[in-house]
């Protein structure tokens, strides 16, 4: 297997060290002529090849310089490798979702998946039903955001609400993850009293605006635009990040950028300094062996950070000297430890790992 990252530019000759089978496009913005055109000069490379591809907000991700891409560039990671298939799925109807995605997943004996998946949607209940009822881990991946008329991309096509999965064999490749953020819980945890989707309506049985902001005061727009309230959620025993998306202050209410359900436990953060979490970053790369990754790391950390956020890639880059690419997503799939349950996150830098088989 050969592995090859690259940063496209229109109109640009693509320079490759090889002849790759499968691309992954990770884009930003509504320009479909750039990538038309990109997936033009990949078919020109090889007729036969499979290129998907994803919209990211704000930019892309890739072990090049630039780290984090523009409009006018397309981050793209290439392989040169037959352990794979690629499907799409409606993902409107999620008992129908579930039933196709099994069959799917069943293609290889021992198979894992990279997946994008649309923003309005729930992720959460998608994972738990693949994950606990049918045992199926490997799980991987990003939520893109449907606001664009350009989600998602698969051999030619645009869509806006589309599930890509490309499916990979793992008795060929071994995938596994890590998830790396920085915000630690503070204080008390409250219970989720009442709530529907990613609204919160009550919390400890009062209104849940009211509730928090008795702990933390008054939440200003700016600080939600800047991502300075992640929650720490307890989902199935298992902890990740739930980034604020927004507040209703007459209705009381918190929504967020995933699901929360009734009885879930979460409890306010607050964010290590960027030094402590380039220390981070090395502590939890120590070991790791890999011919390559994805990143999909939230457009949340991107708002906090801002232009900083390519210390935290540089890092992963320099430390690991892998190819790699990846989006700013609305939600990011992966474990928390390395081959454990793959979980719905936020405000998190999630790394998808893989190494071939010898």
């Amino acid at each position: 297997m050969k592995i090859q990252s690259v940063i496209y530019s229109q109109k640009k000759d693509l320079k490759l060290d090889f002849k790759p089978t499968l691309a992954f496009l990770f884009f930003e913005g509504d320009k479909e002529e750039i990538i038309k055109d990109c997936f033009k000069s990949l078919r020109e490379i090889n007729p036969e090849i499979d290129v998907v591809g994803v919209n990211g907000s704000r930019g892309n991700i890739s072990n090049n310089i630039p780290f984090i891409s523009n409009e006018n560039q397309i981050s793209m990671l290439l392989f040169n490798c037959n352990y794979y298939v690629i499907e799409t799925f409606c993902a409107e109807n999620l008992e129908k979702l579930k039933v196709d995605f099994i069959k799917h997943y069943e293609y290889f004996e021992n198979s894992a998946s990279i997946l994008f998946f649309p923003f309005e949607y729930d992720t959460n209940q998608f994972l738990d039903y693949i994950q606990d009822d049918k045992n199926m881990h490997n799980i991987y991946g990003g939520v893109y955001d449907t606001n664009n008329n350009i989600g998602c991309f698969c051999n030619g096509e645009f869509y806006k609400n589309k599930l890509i999965s490309v499916l990979f064999n793992q008795d060929k490749i071994e995938f596994f993850s890590k998830s790396i953020h920085g915000w630690k819980p503070i204080g008390v945890s409250f219970t989720v009293t009442k709530s529907e989707k990613n609204i919160v309506y009550e919390i400890d049985g009062a209104p849940a605006l009211q509730v928090i902001e008795e702990y933390i005061g008054k939440i200003k727009q700016e600080n939600i635009d800047k991502f300075l309230h992640p929650f720490l959620v307890e989902h199935n025993n298992i902890h990740s990040l739930a980034s604020l998306k927004e507040i209703n202050r007459e209705r009381k209410s918190i929504k967020f950028f995933k699901y929360l359900y009734e009885d879930e436990q979460i409890t306010i953060t607050i964010p290590i300094n960027q030094q402590k979490m380039m220390n981070l970053i090395e502590k939890e790369l120590q070991n790791i062996e890999c011919d390559g990754l994805f990143m999909f790391s939230c457009v949340g950390r991107f708002a906090y950070y801002n232009e900083l956020l390519e210390f935290e890639i540089e890092k992963v880059a320099d430390f690991l000297k892998v190819p790699f690419a990846g989006f700013l997503t609305f939600g990011e799939i992966g474990s928390n430890e390395i081959h454990t349950k793959s979980i719905l996150q936020n405000q998190t830098m999630n790394l998808i790992f893989f190494k071939e088989k010898k």
